[in-house]
Order: C-alpha cells, then sequence, then structure tokens
C-alpha cells in the first residue's frame, strides 16, 4: 500500500521530559481555540456537577471518563492517555492542587504562546499587501509619463535612510 506523507501541522510536547509520554496538537488548525474553550467551560460544569461527589468511587470514576472524553474531543486526539496514564485526572498532586488542574496551568500558557507564535510566522510568510498599495504591484510595466517631464528612469535611493526610517517604510507597504 503505498503512503502519503505532507506536514499535517502537528506540534509535539512532551510530558514530564518522558519520551514515551508526547502529545500531538495541530497549531495551525483555526477552531483549536474555540474547541479549548468550549472544552473548558465543560470541564468547569463536570466539577461543579461532582463537586459533591467527596469519596464516592463511582461518581469519580464518572467524572473521569467524561473529562477524558471532553477534553480528547477538543484536541481531536487522545492526548490524556499520555499525560494522565491510568491515574484519575482527580489524582492530587504534592501541593494538593488537582492533577488536570496542574495540567492546565501548565500547558495552556505554553499552547497559546505557540499559537500566537504559529500565526505571526503565518503572516510573515504570506505577507499582505494593503489595496492602495496592491494597485501599484499590478500596474502595467510601462513607465509612467507626466506632461512635459521625463519618464521615470531611477528607483529612490533608500541607503541614506536611517534603519528606523527603513523600518517605517516597510511597515507602510504592509498590512
Amino acid at each position: 500500500m503505498k503512503s502519503i506523507k505532507f506536514d499535517e501541522g502537528y506540534e509535539e510536547y512532551m510530558i514530564s521530559d518522558d519520551p514515551s509520554r508526547i502529545i500531538k496538537i495541530r497549531l495551525g488548525d483555526p477552531n483549536l481555540l474555540k474547541r479549548i474553550r468550549t472544552a473548558m467551560k465543560e470541564t468547569e460544569k463536570l466539577c461543579e456537577r461532582y463537586k459533591s461527589a467527596g469519596a464516592d468511587t463511582e461518581k469519580m470514576l464518572e467524572f473521569d471518563k467524561e473529562f477524558r472524553e471532553v477534553i480528547n474531543k477538543a484536541f481531536d486526539s487522545d492526548i490524556c492517555t499520555p499525560v494522565f496514564g491510568n491515574c484519575s485526572v482527580m489524582a492530587l498532586t504534592s501541593s494538593g492542587e488537582f492533577l488536570f488542574r496542574a495540567f492546565w496551568d501548565a500547558f495552556i500558557p505554553q499552547l497559546e504562546a505557540d499559537i500566537k507564535a504559529k500565526k505571526m510566522t503565518a503572516k510573515l510568510n504570506v505577507p499582505q499587501v494593503r489595496p492602495e498599495v496592491q494597485k501599484y504591484l499590478d500596474a502595467p510595466t510601462v513607465k509612467p509619463v507626466a506632461a512635459m517631464a521625463k519618464p521615470y528612469t531611477e528607483v529612490p535611493d533608500i541607503s541614506n535612510l536611517t534603519p528606523e526610517q527603513k523600518a517605517a517604510l516597510l511597515a507602510q507597504l504592509r498590512v
């Protein structure tokens, strides 16, 4: 069977420096943040619903199962198994925090920073030109001639501009 290989836009994250615990996430998915926000709201509702569960093992198992389903759906893959293993997401860390909250606190800031960087890279790779500049780029290659003036024959010399002036000029040409 032939295999088709291409860049699917996955970013890999190693959990707690353990190479056997890798999660893959498509940072370029425009719906990712929306799904994560929805998942965070759903998990908060789950917390409210199961808050009174106390030490009821059956309720804790239900919470764990529902929580994992919500999170895996948000990331469009099973990230809970590498992150939590067989441990309950409600396990307590050494600081007394729930394991899933410790994961969110560590992971979400990193994820947001990586998504922001991905968007910035995309903007740099596909420069947008403002419409008023684009009309000059799309103009015919004939040099314009003003009445009783010589045709433009030279490109303006910008070598004497300061770095700040060059940056300002480039900023005017970009979106």
